[in-house]
């Protein structure tokens, strides 16, 4: 990003083309190539762009060693589910990383995060990344929890993979090792919606959404999965939905903690009616795995035993 003048609004910039220029210190952690793929604001980042990356990256595989991607951190995670999902059994690196200020101000965090993606692009590390604030998190398991902090992700249902001070230190037991060689799974599906519930919110206004295309949908209860039970009744719509032959995954506003739906009587009732919960997954992650999984199978039945398959350590 850099300023626009004369309201120092940030907007995309041409500082990844300058980047060897801007950071020349980079040039002896490795022998590094840098491509454009695209230059975007990251909110503006989806679909298209997650193909184009994968795509990118699973052709020039066996080229290189690991690969960084410097991305905006507004939908960062997104992308790291996305690529996690995209890329089954990866056996290289593959490290997104960006920065609260951009390196066109003075106090930035963007050239330590950079030096920290690439040197731990030089390890044997098969997973997908976000190393950022000194952290190494497992990217399908991460969320951005802050817009002015340093250390803006976390991952709350799972451990860091390292931490980088002095030296990088690896938590290799934490590590997933792949199986089977890389393959590359194409597609997501945009038919996926998420819905939010709030006290004394009426879930009938959502109704007419089982009256278009989409095919699955993530209700944010609250807690462990729980849903309101008296005045407020979402047993009924996700029955529908359901009925209809489409998806429907609660999850939590919660960041920490799983979902349980055992643990209360209406997010029982709705387990009951074939609702499924995400468990210990982030709301980003099950949403990127949904929209994969639709754009190959139409089956309600096999959707759901998709979703509950663990693909890359998202569970």
């Amino acid at each position: 990003m850099m300023p626009l003048k004369p309201s120092e609004v940030l907007a995309p910039g041409d500082f990844q083309d300058q980047i060897l220029t801007l950071v020349p210190e980079i040039t002896g952690l490795a022998d590094i190539d840098v491509k454009i793929i695209f230059n975007v604001d990251s909110s503006d980042i989806g679909i298209p762009q997650w193909n184009d990356l994968t795509q990118v990256i699973f052709e020039n595989l066996d080229t290189y060693d690991g690969f960084v991607i410097v991305h905006g951190t507004d939908t960062m995670v997104y992308t790291a589910a996305a690529l996690s999902f995209s890329l089954r059994n990866l056996n290289k690196p593959v490290i997104l990383t960006g920065a609260q200020r951009p390196l066109s101000k003075l106090r930035n965090d963007a050239r330590s995060n950079l030096i920290d993606a690439l040197e731990t692009a030089t390890k044997e590390i098969p997973e997908v990344l976000i190393v950022f604030g000194q952290r190494i998190l497992r990217g399908n398991r991460a969320k951005k929890l802050s817009i002015s902090r340093y250390d803006a992700f976390d991952t709350p249902n799972y451990p860091y993979l390292g931490r980088i001070g002095v030296d990088i230190q690896l938590y290799e037991n934490m590590l997933k090792p792949p199986t089977d060689p890389c393959r590359y799974i194409e597609g997501f599906s945009d038919e996926v919606a998420v819905i939010s519930v709030h006290p004394s919110l009426n879930p009938s206004i959502y109704l007419p959404l089982l009256k278009g295309n989409t095919r699955a949908f993530i209700v944010l209860g609250f807690g462990a999965g729980n849903l309101p039970n008296l005045n407020s009744d979402w047993v009924p719509f996700i029955e529908k939905a359901v009925l209809s032959g489409r998806t429907v995954a609660l999850a939590s506003h919660s960041a920490w903690g799983r979902v349980n739906l055992e643990l209360y009587a209406s997010a029982k009732r709705a387990q009951d009616v074939g609702a499924v919960g995400i468990g210990s997954m982030t709301v980003e992650a099950a949403y990127v795995k949904l929209q994969k999984i639709l754009f190959s199978l139409s089956d309600a039945e096999a959707v759901k035993q998709a979703f509950e398959e663990n693909w890359a350590g998202e569970l």
